[in-house]
């Protein structure tokens, strides 16, 4: 099975084609350096520059993939979440290439994306039930998986997404968007000296991460000069992963998981990924871990086309059964 996938729920345009589960390419055109001087995405400049770098993508992928149009079997793109101006430009494209190709069209939720983008070229499948967590500049979001397709939400933030406070809190010690990797480079040279609050720090499974990003604000304001940026970007990071394993721990008690699933951009955080992993282990050792690869995390359409590859598989299953 060949299944072409698009991606432009934000500001990377991107196209694949997968075999099955098999990436045979995948092309990513990011917008950072055209969005940095706005401090975030600007939706009307991400839909202008993936209209102009669509055409681009496809042709590569197709060109990398060795795969002619006639080829592909099915063609996936990313319905929502996301920008809806540039939600659109996916949707065109995709729907387009669908009529003149006479090839049927999958929609594809961009979360579900991210939790599916740890099956990409694994042989090892999840066992359910499964706790799935999805951390990126958009979302925190926590789900029970009791099968592919069956997500129940346990708890998701209250106001920012953790990408987010990792994103202000750069640009407040002085560095550009997208800011999880400023602060990861900067904690690798730091301590864990400063003391910040634990936020949502309650009974529930939601987050809350607006309080950390306003304490981060006051401090630099309060010390300014004086500040250790190395040292305070160690303990926002820290504190980060302590939020996300104690919240993870209560949900898992909760679920009994079997398997235990992190996705979204904010996991190409190595510390946080090997934080995570090594308390999740301490839970019980039996449990299956899942991440997507680094390259996979962030936004691309490798992850849209690996669920879509599952729905077809799903939607067979459930003809025969």
């Amino acid at each position: 099975m060949i299944i072409l996938a698009l991606e432009t729920s934000c500001d990377e345009t991107s196209a694949a084609i997968l075999e099955n589960k098999k990436v045979l390419s995948n092309v990513t055109i990011s917008q950072i350096l055209e969005q940095q001087k706005y401090g975030g995405v600007m939706p009307s400049l991400a839909a202008k520059l993936h209209v102009k770098n669509i055409q681009k993508v496809l042709k590569e992928t197709l060109h990398v993939a060795k795969v002619s149009p006639e080829q592909i079997d099915y063609i996936a793109y990313t319905e929502k979440p996301g920008l809806i101006i540039c939600l659109q430009i996916g949707k065109i494209v995709a729907e387009t290439l669908a009529l003149f190709l006479n090839k049927p069209l999958l929609l594809v939720n961009h979360l579900e994306g991210h939790i599916y983008a740890s099956l990409l070229e694994k042989n090892e499948e999840w066992e359910f039930p499964a706790l799935a967590l999805i951390i990126s500049g958009g979302h925190t979001q926590m789900y029970q998986v009791n099968n592919h397709f069956d997500f129940i939400l346990l708890g998701e933030t209250c106001d920012d997404a953790i990408g987010e406070c990792l994103d202000k809190s750069a640009i407040l010690l002085g560095y550009n968007y997208p800011g999880g990797p400023a602060i990861e480079k900067l904690a690798q040279t730091g301590k864990n000296t400063y003391q910040l609050p634990f936020p949502k720090n309650d009974e529930t499974l939601d987050f809350s991460f607006s309080g950390l990003k306003s304490e981060i604000s006051r401090l630099v304001g309060k010390e300014k000069k004086e500040i250790n940026v190395n040292n305070l970007a160690c303990s926002i990071q820290y504190l980060l992963a302590e939020i996300l394993a104690k919240k993870l721990k209560k949900a898992w008690l909760t679920v009994w998981a079997k398997t235990v699933i992190i996705g979204g951009g904010v996991i190409a955080n190595k510390f946080l990924r090997n934080y995570l992993a090594k308390n999740i282990q301490k839970w019980d050792k039996k449990i299956k871990i899942f991440f997507p690869e680094i390259r996979y995390s962030t936004d691309n359409a490798a992850m849209i086309g690996v669920l879509a590859y599952y729905k077809t598989k799903n939607k067979k299953s459930e003809r025969q059964g």
